[in-house]
């Protein structure tokens, strides 16, 4: 392809000063990463500006895409900037008291973009940056880096042919240059973005393509090694991708009210090419919200959209009434009054996903949970002849119902999270084709960077630090950690424990550590970002999942949390709840205590305590372990297998 950038004998000089640059030849390929390096007032950031066109040279000649730039007036100059360049200077430049997501839209509203494009690209530029999960947080509360990187995303927003950058890094460390560089580094050899980057820093310099230095105004070449994308051109990093199939997941609420494991399941499912829209039967409040982070909309059936709900199901009574009376004769309900109320509700849900599947070319639809979500879906796929299908969670099981039968006998396929609740479904339902129902394990929703360097331990004897991480409720068992800590303490064992997360037990919780005399040495934190969740697996020295299981059957499939802690190499300790079990195996890739037994769990943390050389091994063996479980690496394509098979199997 031809270069982008072709600067020919540029020269620039300041009234009253020696020639700043002096016959400046330079081309830049597509996907080129170029470093300018030189010393201080050496010119870089002079010849930065002329070539993009902040500034005029004083004489030579400067194309940039096939475009002689020299020769447009200002408004021209100006209109060809915005559309092709964009800036990243050392400092940031954000809005401070605005959001992530403002300060990223604010080009696109110079440029009248119409809003509804506007979301969707605001979200892919911030995913390019990893940072679409931070979308709502005001800029004044993110870190340096993450500062740096939406900056990035605010420059790419437009989808630039070519990025300038002004020591983008000067003002960080070392560890968060590197994932800085590394952003650089996707944008330009996976999309073809040619970027010109002024540094000091030698080690920043080692990530780009090109090295030229400027001395004395006269530009050298030190290294220039072009990369393939040069060739081939690159891809539109904002395009969505490719669609596979138009699926629409449904959900009770979405974002879920606690984990992310829907927000994960989602992600790949788009990612894949399957997911074109996202319901949620459940309204946050009664105008709705925004609070997700992917370029898709989400429709809420809320107590506000009650008129829709009965005028769509009415609708379909004056349209067809015959399906719609085989699909009321057929649809179980619970016995007595409520049981009727829940039933008309629950016809009409189905009745208005229909009506939204119909207006957005819906081809497949798949619920999250057993319960009114695949009850709701079902109703939907009769009204249309749609294919559909719903996954079981170990929470669904203990409601199991008569209507499960004829939703599992109709659905495409049903996904089990966990190998124990696919056994236990295939007692439920002996009449179902086994091959419908399938394991899948929920993917990881938190895993360490590659590059994530260890940090050394502080020198001299340190507490053993615990971490657990989840709801606050009865069957996360977390009475018995605290017990366990207890007896610790009596045997002059120092640990201190992180508890992450809230629920109804908080108050209790912090009442029996009290009493315990664990005061000093538990902490309770309540709200924790996830996508912050890593900071504390790299601080923590062992995670604790002692799940339990309730007289009601209430109990703990395989937590996100327990998985995520896997992945960062920390060695776990667990109870033996059936799912847990599924990727902890005693003493190989962690410690396996029994439920409730806070002596046992004593004894174990005990052990991890006056080991170090255990806690690293049970770590390596930890990652090695859930990553083979969860078929990390091929998650998604088994995911898009999986609806394609079905889809296909339907359309014969």
């Amino acid at each position: 392809m031809a270069p982008v950038i072709i600067a020919r004998n540029l020269y620039k000089c300041y009234a009253g000063f020696s020639p700043v640059l002096r016959g400046v030849n330079i081309e830049v390929e597509p996907g080129e990463l170029v470093a300018i390096m030189g010393p201080s007032g050496c010119g870089k950031s002079t010849m930065l500006h002329v070539l993009g066109m902040l500034h005029a040279p004083d004489s030579g000649t400067l194309e940039i895409l096939g475009t002689d730039v020299l020769k447009l007036n200002r408004e021209q100059t100006a209109a060809f900037r915005r559309g092709n360049m964009g800036f990243v200077m050392q400092a940031s430049n954000l809005f401070d008291h605005s959001t992530v997501f403002e300060n990223v839209e604010f080009p696109l509203i110079y440029e009248r973009v119409p809003p509804a494009e506007r979301w969707e690209r605001v979200i892919r530029a911030l995913e390019l940056v990893r940072l679409s999960a931070r979308v709502h947080y005001r800029s004044n509360r993110l870190s340096g880096g993450e500062q740096q990187r939406v900056a990035i995303a605010r420059a790419m927003v437009n989808n630039p042919r070519i990025l300038l950058a002004d020591e983008p890094t000067g003002a960080l460390d070392a560890r968060t240059s590197r994932v800085v560089m590394d952003n650089f580094r996707t944008l330009c050899h996976s999309g073809g973005v040619a970027m010109i980057m002024v540094t000091h820093d030698p080690k920043m310099a080692e990530f780009c393509d090109s090295v030229y230095t400027l001395d004395d105004g006269i530009l050298n070449c030190r290294k220039r090694e072009l990369p393939e994308v040069s060739r081939h051109g690159g891809r539109n990093l904002l395009a969505a991708p490719e669609p596979v199939l138009r699926g629409a997941l449904v959900a009770e609420t979405f974002p879920e009210a606690s984990g992310c494991g829907i927000m994960e399941e989602a992600h790949r499912m788009h990612a894949g090419g399957l997911l074109s829209r996202i319901y949620a039967l459940r309204g946050q409040s009664l105008f709705g919200d925004t609070q997700y982070a992917l370029p898709l909309p989400v429709r809420r059936i809320g107590k506000a959209h009650a008129p829709q709900v009965l005028g769509s199901l009415f609708r379909h009574i004056k349209g067809s009434p015959h399906t719609l009376w085989q699909l009321w004769r057929v649809m179980p309900s619970p016995p007595g009054i409520f049981g009727a109320l829940r039933k008309l509700w629950d016809a009409g849900c189905g009745a208005l996903l229909a009506r939204w599947c119909l207006e957005e070319g819906i081809q497949f639809l798949y619920a999250v949970g057993a319960q009114r979500p695949a009850t709701a879906v079902w109703a939907a796929s009769r009204l249309l002849n749609l294919p559909f299908a719903f996954t079981v969670r170990q929470d669904d099981l203990r409601h199991f119902g008569n209507d499960w039968v004829r939703k599992a006998a109709d659905a495409a396929f049903v996904r089990c999270d966990t190998r124990e609740s696919l056994e236990r479904l295939r007692e439920l339902l002996p009449t179902v084709p086994q091959d419908r129902l399938v394991l899948l394990y929920t993917p990881l929703t938190l895993t360490p960077p590659d590059d994530d360097a260890v940090m050394p331990p502080p020198p001299g004897p340190q507490p053993l630090h615990i971490l657990a991480a989840g709801t606050l409720c009865r069957r996360k068992g977390y009475d018995v950690l605290l017990r366990a800590c207890a007896l610790l303490k009596a045997r002059k064992v120092d640990v201190d424990v992180t508890i992450a997360g809230t629920g109804p037990l908080l108050r209790r919780l912090r009442w029996l550590a009290f009493r315990l005399g664990l005061r000093k040495r538990v902490s309770f934190l309540k709200q924790v970002p996830h996508d912050s969740m890593g900071n504390l697996y790299r601080a923590s020295d062992v995670f604790v999942a002692p799940g339990i299981t309730r007289r009601s059957g209430e109990s703990d499939g395989l937590p996100s949390a327990l998985t995520e802690a896997m992945a960062f190499a920390l060695p776990v300790v667990a109870s033996d709840l059936p799912g847990q079990l599924e990727v902890v195996e005693d003493g190989k890739s962690g410690l396996v205590v029994p439920q409730g037994n806070a002596a046992a769990l004593a004894d174990a943390l005990e052990r991890l305590a006056r080991s170090p050389e255990e806690r690293k091994r049970l770590g390596k063996e930890a990652w090695r372990r859930v990553r083979a479980v969860l078929d990390v690496d091929h998650a998604e394509e088994r995911l898009v297998a999986l609806f394609d098979k079905a889809f296909k199997a339907e359309c014969r």
